[in-house]
């Protein structure tokens, strides 16, 4: 497998410093990271995740990630086991071309980089945590750009990135954690009154027309919600803005006909975890990982990637009956 290649470039100006191994107060402020840890973090996570590929096993995963990219990557491995299909693996060409490293006064801990993979045409753009001194790094967040996707510029003070708090709306129309739920509102229902404090961009036109195809189906009634969770990092943007690492749960409900049970085809979600089909009703759970960019001044806020995919579902127990 070939190894990552890490462009830290004039980007990340780093101390060589150690983060203490025995307390959780970091006072004085503390960079995250030295260089060499973020090349041996990556370089690990990249080697257990091919392993996991190479077995079709997301177990290994849990080792290098925790939190709703666990989650995501569990629910995807589901869905590959019961199809023909296979999991992207990392043999392609990828490299990491910017890391924001912050600096903290206590744990957790957590740094961002930018993924290139030229062959799937795609960046992810991650976040590795350390929840305390004798936790390791894990990747929390993934979402994904195309390749063409200008990032706006991380400010920095001291050749650290600087954060923004969920809470803190100095500069911007609103604070990270009231974009993440006038997003998730406008999501739920398009005529929601946040719906003008929102660019209409391309996640929320995909994620409406596969709504409106689920409630296309025949002999079933849909619908759908959408929940934002909890804000916890934030990058400070150049222009005053906000670069936030946004996770939104998402359930997918189909309620079917008296006497009737639904199916799905093999290789879909809805075959994964609701292998017996739906009789009654039955909800599939997803989760998306959203790069919501929070302009400075009065700009809309408008996501520029996103990764997301189903992590469980409830209900829908098989009968006799009609398959649609």
């Amino acid at each position: 497998m070939r190894r990552t290649i890490v462009a830290l470039a004039c980007s990340l100006a780093l101390t060589a410093c150690a983060v203490p191994h025995e307390r959780d107060d970091l006072t004085p402020r503390k960079t995250a990271a030295s260089a060499d840890t973020v090349t041996t973090v990556i370089d690990r996570y990249r080697e257990v995740r091919s392993s996991a590929v190479a077995l079709l096993d997301p177990k290994p995963l849990s080792t290098v990630e925790t939190g709703a990219v666990l989650a995501i990557d569990s629910g995807s491995f589901a869905v590959s086991q019961g199809s023909s299909t296979t999991q992207e693996g990392d043999t392609s060409d990828v490299e990491v071309t910017d890391v924001e490293v912050p600096r903290f006064t206590k744990y957790p801990l957590w740094f961002s980089a930018v993924v290139r993979d030229r062959q799937l045409g795609v960046n992810r753009v991650q976040v590795f945590e350390r929840a305390s001194s004798v936790d390791p790094w894990l990747l929390t967040a993934s979402p994904e750009t195309l390749s063409g996707t200008e990032l706006p510029a991380i400010r920095r003070a001291d050749g650290a990135a600087r954060t923004v708090g969920a809470d803190d709306g100095v500069g911007m129309a609103m604070s990270p954690q009231e974009a993440a739920d006038a997003y998730a509102a406008v999501l739920a229902d398009p005529g929601a009154e946040q719906s003008a404090e929102i660019a209409d961009d391309s996640f929320i036109k995909q994620m409406r027309t596969t709504a409106a195809t689920n409630a296309d189906l025949e002999n079933v009634t849909f619908s759908q919600t959408w929940e934002a969770q909890d804000v916890q990092y934030a990058l400070r943007t150049g222009d005053g803005g906000a670069l936030a690492f946004v996770t939104l749960l998402r359930k997918d409900t189909y309620t079917v006909a008296d006497g009737l049970t639904v199916t799905w085809p093999e290789g879909s979600p809805q075959r994964a975890f609701l292998s017996e089909g739906i009789s009654g009703s039955g909800t599939l759970s997803y989760l998306h990982q959203v790069l919501l960019y929070l302009p400075g001044g009065a700009g809309e806020p408008r996501a520029l990637g996103q990764y997301g995919g189903v992590v469980g579902g409830e209900g829908g127990q098989g009968g006799g009956g009609a398959t649609g």
